[in-house]
């Protein structure tokens, strides 16, 4: 299977992340900075997701995923510890687009590995998706186009 490469503006788009963990609290990271209406459903979250709850940047839902909860999101990230829940997410055909954080064959998006430096973004993505390669390949690449534009 093929991917089509994408740069989205989700400014104000509803997105939702299942899972409160560390994948989870970066990659709500990179949905804020892209202007994402963020929900999240876990009954458990890091403490920099519980604070972002707190002061109204994002929307906790105290609790485990249900069927359905992505019914009204545009795209939907499945980041949970549970490959199980994470495939049943995945895999809900006419749904959203979803991007799973454990090992899967049941993968419609995947996030690449995002570097940025003054104008340059830089995003790399490997098959299978391996993230390690691509943060790895990600910023060697960047470190080339600093160091052309170093000598021009």
């Amino acid at each position: 299977m093929g991917f089509f490469p994408l740069f989205a503006d989700l400014s104000g788009e509803p997105v939702l992340v299942v899972g409160g963990g560390a994948v989870a609290r970066r990659r709500i990271r990179r949905l804020l900075d892209a202007g994402a209406r963020v929900t999240v459903v876990s009954p458990e979250a890091l403490p920099e997701i519980v604070r972002l709850a707190g002061d109204g940047t994002l929307l906790w839902l105290r609790r485990a995923y249900l069927e359905g909860d992505e019914a009204s999101f545009r795209l939907v990230f499945a980041l949970t510890d549970d490959p199980a829940v994470n495939d049943r997410i995945a895999s809900r055909s006419g749904g959203p687009l979803a991007n799973v954080a454990t090992r899967t064959t049941v993968r419609r998006l995947t996030v690449p590995a995002v570097r940025e430096a003054e104008s340059v973004v830089v995003a790399v993505a490997c098959r299978p998706p391996d993230p390690e390669r691509s943060r790895n390949l990600a910023a060697r690449c960047l470190a080339a186009i600093a160091e052309e534009n170093a000598g021009a």
